[in-house]
């Protein structure tokens, strides 16, 4: 299947941006607790170790402590500590430490002389949970009260401010909300602080005189307006002020590409999808390798996985299906039947549900643990697949989504994946909306692509199948 090369963009053209007689500006409180957290870490591991003086229990609870911090950063706690609600927070905080512990078990069973006693073990765990639960409630004072955090004012012409509010405010980053909140920074004669602020340049001079901002945020796709706004920001640039295109803000801040805000030129233009043919040949080498262990552990599953889908339903016990690969290219993908057999006979080619009635008894445990993907690894070993990447759609869905979200035939310049970042960054969805903001995840993999990366995703993946928190 060749790429699709829709030009339905998700922009408006530049001809075609009605010109508006002002400059929309909107001001933001963005919190910053990633640097006062990990120097409260730092503090606790050094105080650990300096006590630790050779004792090989009090090394054990300090690696048993570094596990559960390490937990904290893939949780990304460091960041929602003050913007995720307490349910959420306490989800958090136990996950990270019974991934941290249930690692630590591991590691001391291959290094019994590093075992903390059972005591220390609860020390470690009381640490470890007692850091974040302090640094809470003092790191959410300091941000209600603008100590703790950078002023943002995002500014343009055109409808991009507005869509771009609408991204922060609402919506969410690394898997939590990004805790942008809309603030009183500004202070315009008459404004009344409105949601849309018109000024003109002289009137954004003065704003950033006499204000706290301490980054401006261009959100315009209109050269002659960038042009206006380079010429007014440039002073105040070389002084200090940070200056950001709103596509590339989003993006470090959400940790997925703003598929709305970007330019025709941006595919050509922007930093990243540098993938030399040395690190192509590294990961797929790492790919070969890692598929050729997981099936040699995984091997008596196979077995038991058999007895069970024939005791439940019988009928064959794979499941094959042709997917879109690399370049458009379709391939026949491996996994355990997890359906009934005619799950489509009526109904035609449809998005599998969260709760999808078609899943048989056992179906339904292979999908919470993801055991049904394990076949997927003889694709890997074809290189048809990679262990990360995106997820490879079927040639009825992918035809769908392309006459709807132009851009997605991008995901097809890699090869798609076992489990990828939008698989451990959003919950499963079966929409075209979901398409769209997995769309947005897959793009920063392209962009992002490294083994670091690779590390990270099959790190979460492990997370998710240990805790079963598959579809």
């Amino acid at each position: 299947m060749p790429i699709s090369t829709n030009r339905d963009l998700p922009w408006t053209p530049v001809n075609a941006v009605p010109r508006e007689s002002g400059l929309k500006a909107r001001s933001y409180w963005l919190p910053r607790t990633r640097a006062p957290f990990i120097a409260a870490e730092l503090v606790l591991l050094a105080a650990l170790l300096f006590r630790a003086n050779g004792h090989p229990g009090i090394l054990g609870l300090s690696i048993l402590v570094m596990l559960c911090v390490a937990c904290f950063h893939v949780n990304n706690l460091d960041t929602s500590i003050v913007t995720s609600e307490l349910g959420c927070f306490s989800i958090d905080l136990v996950k990270s430490i019974a991934t941290g512990l249930l690692g630590s078990v591991l590691l001391f069973y291959v290094f019994p002389p590093m075992a903390p006693s059972a005591t220390l073990v609860l020390t470690g765990v009381a640490l470890a949970t007692f850091l974040p639960v302090v640094l809470r409630p003092g790191l959410k004072y300091l941000v209600t009260r603008e100590k703790l955090g950078e002023g943002i004012v995002i500014i343009g012409t055109g409808a991009l401010v507005g869509k771009l509010h609408q991204a922060l405010v609402a919506g969410k980053g690394r898997g939590k909300r990004t805790g942008v909140r809309e603030s009183r920074l500004l202070n315009f004669p008459g404004s009344q602080m409105d949601r849309k602020l018109t000024v003109d340049m002289i009137q954004l001079n003065e704003m950033l005189a006499s204000t706290r901002v301490s980054r401006v945020i261009v959100a315009d796709q209109d050269p002659q307006s960038r042009e206006q706004l380079a010429a007014a920001l440039v002073d105040h640039r070389l002084r200090g002020l940070q200056v950001s295109d709103a596509a590339d803000f989003y993006e470090r801040l959400c940790g997925k590409i703003w598929v709305k805000g970007l330019s025709p030129q941006w595919p050509v233009f922007s930093d990243g999808f540098n993938r030399s043919k040395s690190s192509l040949c590294v990961k797929c080498f790492f790919d070969v390798l890692l598929a050729l262990l997981l099936l040699i552990a995984t091997a008596p599953l196979f077995v038991l996985i058999a007895i069970a889908i024939k005791l439940d339903s019988g009928g064959p016990l794979f499941f094959r299906q042709v997917r879109v690969g690399l370049h458009g290219k379709n391939f026949v993908i491996y996994k355990f039947r997890s359906m009934r057999q005619d799950a489509e006979t009526k109904s035609g080619p449809v998005w599998a549900e969260e709760q999808d009635p078609r899943v048989t008894i056992v179906g339904r445990l292979l999908r919470k643990f993801r055991l049904d993907e394990i076949p997927q690894l003889i694709n890997v070993l074809r290189g048809e697949m990679s262990l990360v990447g995106p997820r490879p759609e079927r040639p009825y869905f992918v035809d769908r989504i392309e006459r709807q979200i132009p851009l997605y035939g991008l995901r097809h310049y890699i090869k798609p994946g076992i489990t990828g970042l939008a698989q451990v960054m959003y919950p499963y969805g079966a929409s075209m909306e979901d398409a769209h903001e997995k769309l947005q995840y897959d793009l920063y993999y392209a962009k992002h692509q490294s083994l670091r990366c690779d590390a990270e995703i099959l790190l979460k993946t492990v997370r998710v199948v240990l805790f079963g928190w598959g579809r």
